[in-house]
């Protein structure tokens, strides 16, 4: 996989080439599948595209894998040090129409979504799957369908919504509807309840859970904290009480609510490629070095720190900070992308209790910290919550959005991230990417672009 990233190094720094490649929405045509010549066997192949879909994006050369860590750059988690100039953009939150790797940001949540499409219409028309295959393959596809949308209207807002098979030109549905889909879709998937066999497959838990995170995005704290409890009384999970052991071989813990897993032969996740410095084990290209704010919000004593980060100290070339929770010391692009855990369960619960009953909300967010080496707050504030999220998931993509929807300490009347953006001289317009240019030429109805990008 690195072998085939050093190859198009060169290439990927002439946007222009790739743009030319992402001339149209990379959705695949319609199969020639009968449905009722579908079986379950056929109906967990299709399913196996999704995850496929969501593994390397399907998309050329694909760099999927970047999107698991973009919020992480966008925000104060990691900053741009050289070559990718594309990187530079989202780590200045300047983003330009024809940045080659927003452009595919874009696109393979599409592919995802038009492949569970797929096994959505062709399930339902099915007579030869039993009920609970139906239900499994349903309920993952639904998951799969609200988690592409979710990764779409999170950075890009309002995006096309298609529910259907067809391939056709859309316009741009609303942010509010794009979050009801999502909404709509993870209550379906709950309502076709995919047992939970590991966390490397979909499951209702996880349907609990990232409605759990969608509700409180939405402000809807009753009915995240709802879905939350339900995923932390399942009795399926536990608090990891090593944090390390999440991000390491196996790869295997019960905290562990989902995640898109990775083979060696796949070699599909190269994020240590990009995050790690050439002397760390695996190697790397210290292209995406860690911000040092956020070593600096790591307390004395917290596991977390020496788990997430590590020092490189001159005079070795580039000195810094670099992430090592995709380490991969075999070099196989075999690591997992983190999507869900038990600990966000609890620190949800901790935020959604924080005026209603903050005794319970300190409850959960001191259990938290003391599975990470640290002691009981005695009292708990939004800003501790957010803190503790920040430090708890580093690299897993969840601080930009933290970021939008915080109220900011020096100025509660605007966001975290509006202040950040004022900061560095940017505006509130900078807090959504772009619609791709390259979508945008095959689909003029994506216009207008989202505001300060016509």
């Amino acid at each position: 996989m690195k072998n085939n990233i050093i190859k198009s190094i060169g290439v990927l720094l002439i946007a222009g080439h790739f743009a030319a490649c992402d001339s149209k929405l990379d959705l695949l045509p319609r199969d020639s599948v009968a449905p009722e010549l579908v079986g379950g066997a056929e109906g967990d192949k299709l399913l196996n595209g999704i995850y496929d879909a969501f593994q390397n994006g399907n998309i050329g050369s694909a760099y999927a894998y970047l999107s698991y860590v973009t919020e992480d750059l966008s925000a104060d988690n990691l900053k741009y040090r050289a070559t990718f100039f594309q990187h530079g953009e989202v780590d200045n939150n300047a983003i330009l129409v024809d940045n080659v790797l927003v452009s595919r940001y874009f696109n393979f949540p599409y592919v995802a979504i038009q492949r569970a499409n797929d096994l959505i219409e062709i399930v339902n028309a099915s007579s030869t799957i039993d009920e609970a295959t139906k239900k499994k393959l349903l309920g993952s596809a639904y998951f799969f369908r609200a988690y592409g949308y979710y990764r779409l209207v999170t950075i890009f807002g309002a995006v096309p919504i298609a529910l259907n098979r067809d391939i056709v030109e859309l316009p741009r549905n609303s942010v509010d509807e794009v979050y009801n889909q999502i909404i709509n879709d993870l209550k379906l998937s709950i309502e076709n309840p995919a047992p939970f066999e590991n966390s490397n497959k979909v499951s209702i838990e996880a349907a609990k859970a990232l409605l759990a995170r969608v509700y409180l995005i939405r402000g809807d704290k009753a009915s995240a904290k709802q879905m939350a409890t339900d995923v932390i009384n399942s009795g399926k999970f536990a608090i990891e009480s090593n944090y390390s052991n999440m991000f390491t071989t196996p790869f295997e813990s019960r905290e562990h609510i989902f995640k898109i897993a990775n083979t060696a032969t796949e070699g599909d996740n190269s994020l240590d490629y990009f995050l790690q410095h050439p002397t760390m084990p695996g190697g790397g290209r210290a292209e995406l070095p860690v911000d040092e704010s956020l070593v600096s919000a790591y307390e004395e004593g917290d596991q977390r720190k020496e788990a997430s980060v590590q020092e490189i100290k001159a005079p070795t070339a580039n000195p810094g900070w670099y992430s090592k929770k995709y380490q991969d010391p075999s070099g196989n692009g075999a690591h997992p992308y983190y999507i869900l855990r038990l600990s966000e369960m609890y620190l949800i619960v901790a935020e959604c209790d924080l005026t209603a009953s903050p005794s319970n909300a300190l409850a959960n967010i001191n259990l938290v910290r003391k599975n990470r080496g640290l002691s009981d707050l005695s009292v708990v504030t939004l800003n501790d919550v957010i803190k503790e999220r920040r430090v708890e998931f580093a690299f897993e993509n969840l601080r930009w959005m933290d970021m939008r929807r915080t109220p900011s300490i020096s100025n509660p009347s605007k966001s975290m991230a509006t202040v950040f953006l004022e900061a560095k001289k940017r505006s509130v317009n900078d807090e959504l990417y772009p619609i791709p240019q390259s979508a945008i030429n095959t689909n003029s109805l994506l216009l207008p672009n989202n505001p300060g990008y016509n």
